[in-house]
């Protein structure tokens, strides 16, 4: 399997928003951003998911050196 060398990008629920942004203490207005017509989000439309402006976007990396680490990122247009 080749690796891919963009991220994992999920959209959440808002539950799943609203509990990790309570998680690492960031309100939803301070997430940094991220453009509705990003080469990611477009990639995760035309796979069949469903993106809205407003969303929140987890982006899962993975460190050489740690573990896993989450990035979120609110959806704009």
């Amino acid at each position: 399997m080749a690796k891919s060398l963009m991220p994992e990008h999920v959209v959440l629920s808002d539950y799943q928003a609203k509990r990790a942004l309570k998680q690492i203490g960031v309100p939803y207005e301070k997430l940094p951003l991220i453009a509705y017509s990003d080469a990611a989000i477009q990639f995760l439309i035309r796979s069949g998911q469903s993106v809205s402006v407003g969303d929140v976007i987890r982006i899962t990396r993975d460190s050489l050196t740690a573990e896993t680490y989450y990035y979120y990122r609110r959806v704009v247009s």
